[in-house]
C-alpha cells in the first residue's frame, strides 16, 4: 500500500495544482468583472460614440450603483438622458421608454447639484458630441449655473467652455439679472470679468437693467468698465452716450478703446473718419471691431487703410474681416481698381508672410474684383502677369494652389489679352 501511494503522490500533486489553478482563474475571473469600472465603457459609449441609450442601460445605471463618489456618474446620466430625448425620439416611443427617459432628465436636472454641475464643466469644456445636450442641461437648470460659471470666468478655468457659458447666461435672461449684477458689484471680480457680465448684461436686452447700469456709471472708475456700461446703456436705449462711445476710441485705456470700437458696429451713423484711424490703432481686437463696423458704416475712405492691413502686423482673423469688407465694397462700388491694385501689391512688393499671399489671391477671386479684372484695359494685361507671378516668383506650394484656381477662372472669364 506504501508503494502504490507513493506511486500516485505525483499525479495527485499535478491534481490538486491543476485544480487550485481552475479555482484561481474563475475567482480571478470573478474579481476582474468586479473591478471592470463601468463607468468607463459608459463614458466612452457615451462621449466618445454618442451611443446614449446603450451607455444608460449597459454601464451607467450600474456606475451610479457602484461608484463611492456618484458625481461624475450621475452627470453622466443626466447627460445621457439628455442626448437620447434629442437623437432618438423615434426608438425610444417605440420601444415605450420615452416616458421614462423624459422623467428620468427632469428628476436629475432638479437634483443637479454643484458638485456634478463641475462635472458637467468638465465635459463641455472637452469638446464632445453631446455639447448642445450639455449646454441646454445648464440653460435649463437655470440661476442657479450662474454663481459656479461666474466663479470659472474669475478662476480662468474650463478656457474652452467660456463662449458657451456666455452663450448659456445670454439665454437664462432676465431671471439672471440679479445674479450678474452681484457678480459686478462684488469687490473681489476682477475687471475683466467684471467687463464680460456688463456685456451679457446688454446681451440679455431688458430694460430694466438701466436704472442699476446708470447706478454703476456713476460710482465705477476704471475707464475700461465705464466704457463696457456705457455701451450697455447705449444698446438698451439710451442714445446720449453716443459721442461718449466714439470718444472712447482714443482712450489711453485699450479695454475702454475695445468697448467703445465693439460698439461702433451698433451707433447711429458714427464718424467713420474717426474709425478709419483707429485702424492704425495698436490692439489687434480694436482693429478687429472697427474693420467690422466699417462693412456697416461704409467709407471708400477706408479702402487705402484696409488694403494696407493685408500685409501688417494684425492677426489672420482680422486680416480675413479685413477680406470681407473689401469684398463688400468692390460689390457695391466702393473700391473701383481694387482687382488691379491688389494684383501689383501682390507681384511688385516683397510679402513674406505667405499666409498674407494666400489672402490677397483669395480676394482677388472674389466675383466682384473678377469683373473689374474683365472690364480692366486690356492693355493692362493682368492675367498674363499673374501668370507670369506664377511661373517665375511664387514659390510657396499653397500660394501656388489658390494662384492656380485663379488662373483657371480668369481663363474662363478674361478675353485674351491684345499682342504686344
Amino acid at each position: 500500500m506504501l508503494i502504490l501511494r507513493r506511486k500516485n503522490e505525483p499525479n495527485m500533486k499535478k491534481l490538486v495544482t491543476i485544480c487550485l489553478v481552475l479555482i484561481w482563474a474563475v475567482s480571478f475571473g470573478c474579481d476582474q468583472k468586479k473591478i471592470i469600472p463601468e463607468i468607463s465603457p459608459g463614458r466612452d459609449k457615451l462621449l466618445g460614440a454618442g451611443l446614449a441609450i446603450e451607455a444608460i442601460e449597459e454601464h451607467l445605471k450600474l456606475a451610479e450603483i457602484e461608484e463611492k463618489d456618484k458625481d461624475e456618474a450621475r452627470a453622466l446620466l443626466l447627460i445621457a438622458y439628455s442626448h437620447a430625448l434629442s437623437e432618438n425620439t423615434t426608438w425610444l416611443r417605440t420601444n415605450n421608454k420615452e416616458t421614462e427617459y423624459r422623467n428620468e432628465r427632469t428628476r436629475r436636472l432638479a437634483e443637479l447639484n454643484i458638485s456634478e454641475m463641475w462635472e458637467i464643466f468638465r465635459i463641455l469644456n472637452e469638446r464632445h458630441r453631446v455639447q448642445k445636450d450639455v449646454i441646454q442641461i445648464l440653460i435649463d437648470k437655470g440661476v442657479s449655473v450662474i454663481p459656479p460659471i461666474s466663479q470659472s470666468f474669475i478662476d480662468n478655468k474650463y478656457l474652452n467652455a467660456h463662449k458657451d457659458f456666455v452663450y448659456i447666461l445670454t439665454k437664462i435672461g432676465s431671471k439672471g439679472l440679479d445674479e450678474l449684477f452681484s457678480t459686478v458689484n462684488n469687490v473681489t471680480t476682477p475687471i475683466l470679468v467684471k467687463d464680460r457680465m456688463i456685456r451679457i448684461i446688454a446681451d440679455i436686452g431688458d430694460p430694466s437693467a438701466k436704472e442699476r447700469l446708470e447706478s454703476l456709471n456713476n460710482t465705477v472708475a476704471d475707464a475700461g468698465l465705464k466704457m463696457e456700461i456705457l455701451s450697455a446703456l447705449y444698446r438698451l436705449g439710451n442714445k446720449a452716450y453716443q459721442k461718449d462711445i466714439e470718444m472712447g476710441l482714443t482712450d489711453d485705456n485699450v479695454v475702454a478703446r475695445q468697448a467703445a470700437a465693439r460698439s461702433m458696429i451698433l451707433l447711429n451713423q458714427p464718424s467713420t473718419n474717426k474709425m478709419i484711424k483707429t485702424l492704425k490703432d495698436p490692439d489687434d481686437l480694436v482693429r478687429l471691431s472697427i474693420v467690422q463696423a466699417l462693412k456697416i458704416h461704409t467709407d471708400k475712405n477706408a479702402v487705402d487703410n484696409l488694403v494696407s492691413m493685408l500685409t501688417n502686423n494684425s492677426s489672420l482673423n482680422t486680416k480675413k474681416a479685413v477680406v470681407e469688407t473689401l469684398n463688400h465694397y468692390a460689390e457695391i462700388g466702393l473700391a473701383d481698381g481694387l482687382a488691379k491694385r491688389l494684383i501689383m501689391l501682390l507681384i511688385d512688393t516683397e510679402i513674406p508672410n505667405h499666409e498674407d499671399r494666400v489672402l490677397i489671391v483669395q480676394l482677388i477671386r472674389k466675383p466682384a474684383l473678377i469683373k473689374q479684372i474683365v472690364a480692366a484695359d486690356p492693355f493692362d494685361n493682368l492675367p498674363h502677369k499673374l501668370y507670369d507671378y506664377y511661373t517665375n516668383k511664387e514659390t510657396n506650394t499653397t500660394v501656388h494652389g489658390v494662384l492656380n484656381g485663379l488662373l483657371i477662372e480668369l481663363e474662363k472669364n478674361v478675353p485674351n489679352e491684345p499682342e504686344e
